[in-house]
């Protein structure tokens, strides 16, 4: 009696199958991406401009080195305009910031105030327009400091923001109409520098 041969898997369309499984799994699985920090960067600069030199009183430049054991010293002027080095705890630095930008008691070693022209508000006394916060990095300071830095930054700035639209409009900043926003962003413009102030002649 013959032996009957038994019948082998065809494995032809396992190829087909395993295309169609990749691409569900490409097409169904969400990938965490590192969206970083949002900034809108500045226009370029016309070639006659990018080589001048900005004049800017060292009152208006708020510094803050950080360095590689993740702490914080915010470098600036005193009564007496000598520079001091103060360490700041970063639970510290958005108050420190919020000073800073707003200059609310006028202090001689903060920033100048002027009258600017603000749309849709008039005339306003507000900080300069040519201040700057520096920050300045070691390079063995942690990502993570470098991220919390920058986010106290932003809380500073989002302060700022709110007490000037409820001075002027009687509501919060995140209230306020596109319109308005802009108002109160040009009256306390965001100046974050990450670049050596080496262009900066102090006057």
């Amino acid at each position: 009696m013959a032996k009957r041969k038994t019948p082998g898997i065809n494995g032809s369309s396992s190829a087909d199958i395993a295309f169609m499984l990749l691409i569900f799994f490409l097409v169904t699985t969400s990938m965490d991406t590192d969206k970083g920090l949002k900034r809108r960067l500045p226009p370029i600069a016309p070639k006659q401009e990018q080589q001048q030199q900005v004049e800017i009183n060292d009152r208006n430049i708020m510094r803050l080195l950080v360095n590689r054991s993740d702490e914080i010293v915010v470098s600036r002027k005193d009564n007496a305009g000598v520079d001091q080095l103060i360490p700041v705890k970063l639970d510290q630095l958005k108050d420190y910031a919020v000073e800073f930008i707003m200059n609310p008691e006028e202090k001689p070693y903060l920033p100048e105030l002027e009258v600017r022209e603000i749309v849709g508000l008039g005339n306003r006394k507000v900080i300069t327009s040519g201040y700057a916060i520096s920050i300045k990095n070691e390079v063995e300071t942690s990502y993570q400091m470098y991220v919390n830095v920058q986010n106290e930054l932003i809380k500073a700035y989002n302060e700022v923001w709110d007490k000037f639209a409820k001075q002027n409009f009687g509501k919060g900043f995140e209230d306020l109409t596109p319109e308005q926003k802009k108002s109160v962003t040009d009256a306390y413009p965001m100046h974050i520098s990450e670049m050596p102030l080496s262009n900066l002649v102090k006057k």
